[in-house]
This record gives structure tokens, C-alpha cells and sequence, in this order.
């Protein structure tokens, strides 16, 4: 990876949210300093027609959701743009209305003691949210809310919202009365200001707070005190996108202001109060209120919605200036009497932050119903507890009949449950890292991913947007290019899903056709990359690309859906024979024919990649349309079997699409050719042109690359963004060899931004693979998975991203599982990458439901579901049929394959490096950085104590730090004894520690700092005779490990970019402090090494330095040999010391001979594999 062009996706050690038993939960750590809008994307609710976005409960007891509601907003054009062929637009009209829960105490909210407990069960889909001594203004009353969230399944214009409070405690208070004023504390008086008023506890405010004032204790016993309660149910409707027809909150009829959409939303609410075995339902107050235009200025200016006088502001609500309310009049409430009696004083809580969802910039003009149940408290009249619920129905369409029941809370709970208990029983995604610190933490990604994209996919006809309905925003937009990753995951997870994905395209092909027309394409359709009405939405940015490669996407899912599909009904066949011609027969309209009408030229259309402009011969173009026309006419002639000779007439008819045109298609895809391989540099070119453009060079990007520099400065440098040739090798994998995965993945894989998340996972596929058991995909998978969750881009505001959700299961699919899925069938290759402990995962292929488990020993197939299923497992490939019996065979639905090794010398199977045998005189840079390092901290002393301080000699160094022993975890013992022979003595402390701080991680980490200046400035060169030997193991199939005990070995690694590649695992002093890996002279980061690549220490090698002293004979002999290498900074001063050997009964024990260490010098480095095994069996040493 390109440090300075790649977008840094670094995945926090520490998680955001963790997996507790079925329950996503945020962690108590990043509570305090995640912003609350990760919470909210995060713990939405969705059912793919209905998102709910939840603004987190912070300072106040209050619950607020804003309501989205696919397939009523639209676009509209912006006044920027004078240009209608392709003009600039903005989405208006998703957020339906917001509703707010609040209790009120006194006119005032509850305030929080803590951080609420939030969760969401991936088993019935609810969130819920606890809360814990929320406590009223005065401090007297104390209680606990239970908040839970749900949407519809079968109805999906559905949801519902429920509070329960309950444990209400009356506490004793001391309650100030203030002198020298109007005899009225200010603390209930009118406070404008942030999200809620602050509430001070009276026994905590003195005297001398507040200046004027003089505060006297008047005790209040627990009988004494009273409240009147509120609970309070508030929807608040856009007047700027919606007009409303109808007041009352029962039912509501909204008009999209900019365009025919029209909204219907029937709600029910209700307020019971549990008394023992007993209950009753509270009445309820009804008011309305509308935004109304400043008399005076005679502009306009949003409503002051007051939470507790809704009159505010004249005579408002009902269309012509008068208020509407139900039930009762009208009242207005002071801070006197409890009973209702109002005083001159008018309590105004602080206002609630109702444009959390806007533009701060753009006041909103909101219509307001508000719904009150009011009940007084007394410690006679104390409840068990009092439940608020809402339900609501929005329905696309003015009507007035009324659904004939909402159905309750729980209903809607259980049969969310009762469907994801149908779906996980045949889901399975987990991965387990070795160095994995926190359970679940990898899992967790899979999961709730899946997860996600299960509870949108019951709306999937309406389409999938870009955040799948979690905010408002660029997110609502469908992107047609990311429905390739869509359809990928919903045909390996849930094929009739991927139908309700192809149908809501299906839908599109009235818009798609006249996109055509506009495009003067006389027939056929084109699909827009970016949509939200099924016409083109784009930036001016990308005006001039001709892009039509969603066309091939189209029908490249078409055509997969139809081999993984169990069975597909007449009428959906029709459906897609109509998309797949209807969408492949704009390619003779794309190109010309050439070279007397052999070979057909698609020039000037730009792929996916937006960072690539028009050109000729673009490789992704060619291949996609030459395999979508090639795939349409496959798709035509297996529907012959199945639809009569009407039914096809029937479409053909409808297209107006002749014998004629389908030649000339077929001849068209007949002549289209794919650019050939690069001849010097062997590897697919994006386009012609791609070889010819500028490096980027060493200047840092600045990210996304679209944003923050001009077009052209990025069309004519040598960058990619989606890697397009990568993404057609992995659509179409039977057109390439292994050798091309590699070829093309090393030299594109430092080319790519990764501004686009889902190139991540294209990136993952081909490094997959390219290097098989020796590709180290983690890194990008895992950054893939946590985009969201760990809000790795910041972006949690815009909504989550539901391309990358989509991709990551394929990306565990599709790279470590190895699978393809063509018109050959499915063909299963499991991998196993270092640092993977064992994953799992399960594919839905032609009715049945496999499951595939990897670990280091075995891979298992089982088949969980369905009668019967073939596939082909393994390179070359063996053809296995699991099924549950037929005939007079006995069912087979288990089966298990031994991982085979893949290294093809003979005595062992991995190496393990220590990294400073791979530098010459890496142990000079390290004792120059502890010497100046030393010396900093010295000077100090001698000034500070006027006393004379020896300097680290190399001698020294070699003793204590070269050659020290550690009793247990790294804690730099011989830098102690180095210092304490000074008179100098420092804690330990942490890795966290500042250069500065005077304690032995410290002093570590300036030593860090100070050696990574020596290597940027001065590279230590890399010895070329252990280069060249491991270059030579790892093209033979050896597996590499490297391991320092340093944390400077990532930069080591950075400077000299063509050693990364030979590793597929390593560890660095940061990863030992983490995982307690004992230091020298204990074998522990040897054995950790190993294990990370998957091999047996039995069948390792370790090439090391100074194994001389200290190590335990026996202890080694676990590994095939230790190779001690030759390092002239210490021969050059202390001779070596005998090597650790075997005793004869050690000898028996182990079943081994000595020596199990050899001596490598400098001057005899093995120069072939041949050598280093005659070494190891002892012919040379």
C-alpha cells in the first residue's frame, strides 16, 4: 500500500461496540469520547421502507427518532446549475417527521445520572435503551426508563416506540427559598440556550452563587412533596417540503410541496399507569401548531417550539392562523399549584435541540402536534410504573381508510424474531483471529452486517440506497454501481432477495429508457450510476463520462441469479429476459466496427473507477459488455425450456426487438476483444492510456481525491480508485490463471486511493488469490468490516454504508473461502491466511445451504439445508456431491478434507526471522539511538547532581542489552541495570509513556523516536545473501515470519518496500507488550510466530542472533534447528560462547540429535534451498 496516496483505514485496538451474547452494545470506554451520531447510525432501525435515526438520550430524559420513508423523496434541481441535461440535484423530502418522548417534572425533563444503557438484539431487531436514576429538577423524585424501538415486517409502512417508567423513589430534600427576589428561584424560569436547561441540586448551590441573593434551607420531607408529571408525545413535520391537510395526530395527511408525493401517517398513543394488579389509561391533550410569519418584520422565521406552551407565538395551528386542538382546551401551566393552577410566572423549559437532524444553517419550519397525558404524584399516588407507547403507520398514498388495527409493540417484536430465527438458522459467518484481544471482536463485524442487510431486504423493491435509510443526505441516493456488491452478497446469503433487488432495477426501465433517448440511443436502456427517481444524478465533475458499465452489472447478475436459483417462477423469467435485452442492446449503439467489421471498438466509456476519464480500449468496458451480451444470449436460450414460444414472442414484441438487431448484437459481442496483456510489464492496462500517465509521487494525498483536487490533476496521473481490472478478474475469474491474480495485484495494489470502500474488497478477492496461504488479507478485510462500526472515515453522520456492509461477507467469501460461483457451478478453494485462527461461513446455491469451516487442521462441508448439492473442492478440483440419501445410497452431509501443506522442501515448512539478521549492522543503529537516547537523560543528571556520569560503551550495550535476560514480559532489564549502576533508577511505566517521561518505556520510546530519524536519513542496507535465500523459500512454497523485539520494525519494514512482500506474518514489540510475550532468553515470540503462519515448530526454522547464552537446550529442540547468523558488531568484540546442546537423556526425550543450534557466518550464506536443507540435516556446518 501506497502510504502517500492510500486512504488510511486504521481499525482501533480499542472497540466502539462489542457482541454480548445476541446484543450489539456500545463499550463503557468509548462512551465517553465517541460522538453520540456513531451511536445513532449504528443502533437505527430499518426494515428497506422505513429508517428510523435515533437521536441519543444525553443530557435529558428525552427520546427523539426522525422517520425516513423510502420511495417518497425525489430529486430537485439546485439553482446552481443552468444545465438540464444532466442537472445538478439534491434529495428533499425523506424525513416524513420527527418524534420526541419526553417526561416532564415541573415543565421540566428528567436529567440523566449516567450514560444510558444501550443495545440492539440481533434475534428480534429492537433497540433498547435503559436509563437509571434519572432524577427531577430539585433532586426529589427519582426514577428508571426502559426505551424500546421496533419496525413492521409483514406491514412495512409499520413501527412502534415504547417507554416504561418505572421504580419512581421520593427522596427528602433540603429546598432553598431566595431572598430579595420575586420569591422564584430562576432555576424553573424561561432558559434559551443549549440541548436542555441546566439543573443544578439545591443542596449543592451556596450562598455566594448566586450575587444578590440569599439562600435559606427549608427542609422538605418525603411527604411534602408532589409533582406533576407530563408525558409527552411530539411530531414535528417540515413545512419546507410537506403541506399538511390534517391536524390531528391520529391521522395526518402530508403533500410533497415540490412534488406529487403524498404521505398518509396514522399513529395511536397511549399512556397507562400500573398501579399493583391494577391499571388506567390517562387522557389525553391534544395541540397543534404551525410555523408562522413575523407580524412585525413580515419575514418569515421559525416557530419557538416551546415543549410546554405550544401557543407560544399568537393565535397559530389550524391553516387559517387558529389553534386545533382534541380532547380538551388549550392551557396554560405556571409553577405554582400542582393541581393545574397557573400564576403569572410562565415555566419555559430550555429549548430542545430540534434541528439535530438539519443544516444548523437553515432554520426549519415545522408543523407540531403535540399529544399530553398529565397526572400528579404524591407519595400516596406513587405507580409501579407508567407506560407511553407509539405506533404508527405511513402509507405512500392519500388515503383516508384507516388500517384495521396497529399492531402492538410486542406483535411487531415477535415477528421480527420469528423471521431472523428462520434466517440465522442458515446464516453462519465467523472468523477468529490468533491475536485477537477481545472476544467476539471479529465476529462482530460479520454479524451484524448480515444483519443489517437481512432487515433491508424486505423492501429491497423499492430499492437499496447508499446508507440503507439511516440518514438523510447524499446517503439516499441509489448507486446503481455498488448493486454488483448488493447482488454478490444476496445471492450467496438469499437469492429471492436478489430477485427483489433485479425487480426494483426492473422498475427503473421506464426512466433508463428515456436516459437513453436523452443519450440518442434509439433503443435500449441505460441505467444511471446515481439515482433516486430512476433518472441520472451526477456531479458536474462527471458530466463528460460516458458511463454504461451498470448495464453489464445488470446482466451479470441476472445471469448468476439464474444458476443459483432453486426454481424461478414463469412470470419472474419474463421479467428478466425483458432487463437482460433490454439492457445489453445498447452496445451496438456504443462503439463502431473496425477493420472491415472485425473487431468492434467501445471507446471513450469510462468504467467504474471515477478517478479514470474516458478512453479508448478501457479494460473493465470491454470485458463486461463482450460476457453481458455473451450472457444474454445464454440467459435466452435456457428460458427456451422453460417459457413457451408465446411468452417469448410476447417480450420480444414488447421491445420491438428484431431477428436483425439480435445478429447484429451477437456479432457486436463476437467483435469486441479485451485489451491484451501489458508486453513489458504483463499485466491488463486500465486502458490504453494508463501506462502514460504521471506517478503520483511523494506528495501525501489529501482524501477523497474527487474533493480536494481538480479532475484533471487526477485524470492524468497513475492512480486507481476501484481497481476495474481487478473487479472484471474477480466477476469473470475462468478468463485468468493464478499468474495474472498476481501480476496484475502487485503492480495495481500501490496504485489504489481506497477512497471507495468496496475497493477494499476487490483488493482482498485478488490478494486472495494471488498469494493463497501467503496473502495476509486481514488487514484490509477487517477495515472493510469496521468501516461503521468503529467509524474508521469519520462519516457517521451521513449514515452507514451499506456497499461496504455488502462486501464483506463476499470478501471472507470470495478470498479466504476461495469460491467461485459460474455457469460451471460452485467451486470451493479454502485458504488459510496467517494470523487466522478458523473461519466459517455458509453459501445458499440452488436450494441448499452449505457450510464451509477452515481451520489449521481440517476443512468441513456440511450441508445444513436442502436435499441435495454438488461442488467442486480444491485446486485441481474434486467433484463432491452431499446430500441426505437417496436411492440406495446413504445420506452424506458431512465431509472433511486435511489441509494440505503447501511448502515443497522437504525438512520443514516455515521460517521464523529475527529482523536484525536481515539489515548488516542493524545492532550499530540500535546502540547509536540508546547512546543518544542515554546521554540526554545523562547530561541532566550530571547537571542536576554535579556529579560525573559514564556514557553507554558498545561493550556495555552488548552485555546488558544485547545479551540480557528477562524473567518474564519485556521490561528492558538491561537498560535498568545500565541506569541503576549510574544511580539513576526510573518505573517501568507504560508503552503509552511520552519521550519525556522519565521511566524506562520512556526512554524506549525516545529511543524509538531516534532511531526512526537514523533509518529515514540513513536506510541500514539489507544483507543481499539472506535476501536472496528468502526470496528463494518463499517462491518455494516456505512460509516467513519476521519478529523483533523492537517497535521500530514496521518502519524497517516501510523502507525497504520489497521485504514486506516475502512475509505473511510478523511481530513487533508493540504486539508482545499486548499479548505479555515474554523476552529473551524465553522462545515465546518464536512459538507465536509460527503459530501466526501455521506451522509446526517441529517443522520451523528460527534464524536468530547471539543464541550463545542463556537459552535452554531443551526448550529449542521443539524446533527443527535454530541458525545462529553472524553479526560483526558483537564478534567483532566478545568470541562466542559454546552453544546450549542436549544432554543423551534430553537427546531420548526429544527424539532428536544435537546440535540444535548452527552457526551461519556472513561469508557462507546458503545459496539455494539445497544448501540451507544440507545444513539443517548436518552435512554442512
Amino acid at each position: 500500500m501506497n502510504p502517500f496516496l492510500a486512504l488510511d483505514y486504521d481499525v482501533p485496538k480499542r472497540p466502539i461496540f462489542l457482541l454480548e451474547g445476541r446484543n450489539v452494545v456500545q463499550s463503557t470506554e468509548a462512551s465517553a469520547f465517541v460522538s453520540n451520531s456513531v451511536t445513532d447510525s449504528v443502533m437505527y432501525s430499518t426494515n428497506g421502507n422505513l429508517g428510523l435515526r435515533h437521536q441519543s438520550e444525553v443530557e435529558r430524559v428525552g427520546f427523539k427518532t426522525e422517520v425516513l420513508l423510502n420511495g417518497v423523496y425525489h430529486e430537485e434541481a439546485m439553482d446552481i446549475s443552468k444545465y438540464r441535461g444532466i442537472p445538478c440535484t439534491n434529495e428533499v423530502g425523506a424525513s416524513v417527521c420527527t418524534v420526541d418522548f419526553d417526561c416532564l417534572l415541573d415543565g421540566e425533563s428528567g436529567t440523566l445520572a449516567s450514560i444510558p444503557n444501550r443495545k440492539l438484539n440481533l434475534d428480534d431487531g429492537a433497540y433498547r435503551s435503559h436509563c437509571t436514576d434519572v432524577m427531577s429538577a430539585d433532586g426529589g423524585l427519582i426514577f428508571n426508563t426502559s426505551y424500546v424501538r421496533t419496525v413492521g415486517r409483514t406491514d412495512l409502512s409499520m413501527w412502534g416506540a415504547q417507554v416504561c417508567y418505572s421504580d419512581f423513589r421520593l427522596v427528602a430534600i433540603r429546598s432553598p427559598a431566595s431572598v430579595g427576589s420575586d420569591g422564584n428561584f430562576g432555576f424553573g424560569n424561561s432558559r434559551k440556550g443549549s440541548y436542555a436547561p441546566q439543573s443544578l441540586s439545591m443542596d449543592s448551590v451556596s450562598d455566594e452563587a448566586v450575587p444578590g441573593r440569599s439562600l435559606h434551607g427549608v427542609k422538605r420531607s418525603q411527604n411534602d412533596l408532589n409533582y406533576r408529571i407530563e408525558f409527552v408525545v411530539v411530531i414535528s413535520i417540515d413545512q419546507e417540503c410537506w403541506d399538511i391537510f390534517h391536524k390531528k395526530m391520529d391521522q395526518i395527511y402530508q403533500c410533497s410541496l415540490t412534488s406529487e408525493k403524498k404521505v398518509t401517517t396514522f399513529t395511536e398513543v397511549e399512556c397507562v399507569v400500573n398501579y399493583g394488579d391494577t391499571h388506567r389509561l390517562l387522557e389525553a391533550e391534544v395541540e397543534s401548531t404551525q410555523w408562522v410569519r413575523d407580524a412585525e418584520s413580515g419575514t418569515a422565521s421559525s416557530f419557538s417550539r416551546d415543549r410546554y406552551h405550544m401557543g407560544a407565538g399568537g393565535s397559530c395551528g389550524a391553516r387559517d392562523g387558529a389553534s386545533s386542538f382534541s380532547n380538551t382546551e388549550l392551557k396554560e401551566h405556571g409553577n405554582g399549584d400542582r393541581d393545574g393552577r397557573s400564576n403569572s410566572n410562565f415555566l419555559r423549559p430550555g429549548s430542545w435541540n430540534y434541528h439535530g437532524f438539519h443544516s444548523p444553517n437553515k432554520a426549519q419550519k415545522s408543523y407540531v402536534i403535540k399529544k399530553r397525558f398529565m397526572m400528579p404524584l404524591t407519595p400516596e399516588t406513587v405507580p409501579d410504573s407508567v407506560v407511553l407507547t407509539f405506533r404508527a403507520c405511513h402509507r405512500r398514498e392519500g388515503t383516508e381508510q384507516r388500517p384495521p388495527a396497529l399492531p402492538t409493540i410486542e406483535e411487531m417484536i415477535a415477528d421480527q424474531r420469528t423471521a431472523l430465527e428462520v434466517f440465522w438458522k442458515t446464516f453462519d459467518a465467523d472468523l477468529k483471529l490468533q491475536d485477537e484481544l477481545i472476544p467476539s471482536r471479529s465476529s462482530l463485524p460479520f454479524v451484524y452486517n448480515a444483519f443489517r442487510m437481512f432487515m433491508v431486504s424486505h423492501g429491497l423493491e423499492g430499492g437499496l440506497s447508499r446508507s440503507g435509510l439511516s440518514a438523510a443526505g447524499d446517503g439516499l441516493q441509489f448507486n446503481l454501481s455498488e448493486y454488483i456488491y448488493y447482488g454478490l452478497y444476496y445471492l450467496l446469503t438469499q437469492p429471492e432477495a436478489c430477485l427483489r433487488l433485479l425487480k426494483s432495477v426492473y422498475h427503473m426501465l421506464p426512466q433508463s429508457r428515456e436516459y437513453a433517448r436523452g443519450l440518442s440511443m434509439s433503443h435500449g436502456a441505460v441505467f444511471p450510476l446515481k439515482t433516486i427517481s430512476g433518472m441520472h444524478w451526477t456531479h458536474a465533475a462527471n458530466v463528460s463520462n460516458a458511463r454504461f458499465h451498470v448495464n453489464a452489472e445488470i446482466g451479470f447478475l441476472i445471469a448468476l441469479y439464474d444458476e443459483a436459483a432453486e426454481s424461478i417462477a414463469a412470470e419472474d423469467r419474463l421479467l428478466l429476459l425483458e432487463l437482460m435485452m433490454e439492457s445489453a442492446r445498447i452496445w451496438p449503439q456504443c462503439g463502431e466496427w473496425q477493420d472491415d467489421r472485425t473487431v468492434f471498438r467501445l471507446d471513450n466509456i469510462a468504467g467504474t473507477d471515477e478517478y479514470n476519464s474516458n478512453a479508448s480500449g478501457n479494460f473493465y468496458v470491454n470485458i463486461s459488455a463482450r460476457r453481458h451480451i455473451a450472457s444474454a444470449f445464454s440467459f435466452l436460450k435456457r428460458q427456451q425450456g422453460h417459457l413457451t414460444e408465446n411468452q417469448l414472442n410476447s417480450v420480444f414484441a414488447s421491445l420491438e426487438m428484431t431477428g436483425h438487431e439480435m445478429a447484429e448484437l451477437q456479432a457486436v459481442g463476437d467483435g469486441i476483444l479485451v485489451p491484451q496483456r501489458h508486453e513489458r510489464l504483463g499485466v491488463y492496462m486500465v486502458h490504453d492510456n494508463f501506462d502514460t500517465l504521471i506517478d503520483w509521487g511523494n506528495e501525501r494525498a489529501t482524501h477523497p481525491l474527487h474533493l480536494n483536487y481538480h479532475p484533471i490533476h487526477i485524470y492524468r496521473r497513475k492512480l486507481i480508485d476501484v481497481p476495474e481490472v481487478l473487479l472484471g478478474m474477480l466477476l469473470y475469474p475462468d478468463e485468468f490463471d493464478q499468474r495474472d491474480f498476481l501480476r496484475n495485484f502487485e503492480y495495481y495494489f500501490p496504485l489504489c486511493t481506497f477512497d471507495s470502500p468496496e475497493s477494499l474488497f476487490v483488493m482482498v478477492h485478488a490478494l486472495c488469490r494471488a498469494r493463497l496461504n501467503f496473502s495476509q488479507p486481514m488487514p484490509l478485510l477487517r477495515s472493510l468490516a469496521n468501516i461503521d462500526l468503529d467509524n474508521i472515515v469519520y462519516s457517521a453522520e451521513g449514515g452507514l454504508h451499506f456497499s461496504a456492509m455488502a462486501a464483506t461477507l463476499p470478501g471472507l467469501i470470495f478470498g479466504c473461502g476461495g469460491v467461485w460461483v459460474s455457469h460451471k457451478g460452485l467451486q470451493v478453494r479454502p485458504i488459510l491466511p496467517a494470523r487466522i485462527e478458523r473461519y466459517s461461513f455458509t453459501i445458499q446455491w440452488r436450494g441448499a445451504v452449505l457450510r464451509v469451516l477452515v481451520d489449521r487442521v481440517n476443512i468441513i462441508y456440511d450441508l445444513i439445508s436442502g436435499a441435495s448439492l454438488r461442488f467442486i473442492h480444491g485446486t485441481p478440483g474434486e467433484r463432491i456431491h452431499l446430500h441426505t440419501g437417496f436411492g440406495r445410497c446413504p445420506e452424506t452431509t458431512h465431509i472433511v478434507f486435511p489441509r494440505t501443506r503447501q511448502s515443497q522442501v522437504v525438512q520443514f515448512d516455515g521460517v521464523v526471522l529475527l529482523s536484525d539478521c536481515f539489515f548488516d549492522n542493524l545492532l550499530e543503529y540500535s546502540y547509536r539511538s540508546w547512546y543518544k537516547t542515554l546521554e540526554t537523560l545523562f547530561d541532566t543528571y550530571r547537571v542536576l547532581h554535579n556529579r560525573p556520569i559514564p556514557s553507554l560503551t558498545p561493550e556495555e550495550f552488548i552485555e546488558e542489552v544485547v545479551y540480557q535476560l528477562e524473567d518474564g514480559e519485556i521490561s528492558f532489564s538491561g537498560i535498568n541495570r545500565i541506569l541503576q549502576r549510574r544511580g539513576v533508577y526510573l518505573e517501568l511505566g507504560t508503552p503509552g509513556d511520552a519521550e519525556i517521561v522519565e521511566t524506562r518505556y520512556g526512554l524506549a520510546n525516545a529511543k524509538v523516536a531516534e532511531m526512526a530519524e537514523m533509518v529515514l536519513m540513513s536506510p541500514p542496507p539489507v544483507n543481499p545473501g539472506i535476501f536472496s535465500l528468502l526470496k528463494d523459500l518463499a517462491e518455494n512454497g516456505v512460509a516467513l515470519a519476521v519478529v523483533s523485539y523492537s517497535r521500530s520494525l514496521k518502519q524497517l519494514l516501510a523502507s525497504n518496500p520489497q521485504l514486506a512482500p516475502l512475509f505473511v506474518a510478523s511481530i513487533d514489540g508493540e504486539e508482545a507488550h499486548d499479548w505479555k510475550i515474554k523476552g529473551r532468553p524465553h522462545l515465546d515470540l518464536y512459538m507465536r510466530a509460527a503459530e501466526k503462519i501455521h506451522v509446526d515448530v517441529h517443522r520451523c526454522l528460527v534464524i536468530s542472533h547471539h543464541l550463545d547464552r542463556g537459552f535452554d537446550a531443551k526448550d529449542m529442540s521443539r524446533f527443527r534447528m535454530f541458525i545462529d547468523v553472524e553479526d560483526p558488531f558483537v564478534s567483532s568484540r566478545f568470541p562466542r560462547r559454546p552453544y546450549p546442546s542436549l544432554t543423551p537423556e534430553e537427546s531420548k526425550e526429544r527424539r532428536r540429535d544435537n546440535p540444535v543450534v548452527c552457526r551461519l557466518e556472513l561469508s557462507r550464506i546458503p545459496a539455494s534451498i539445497d544448501e540451507l536443507e544440507d545444513m539443517v540435516e548436518g552435512r554442512k556446518v
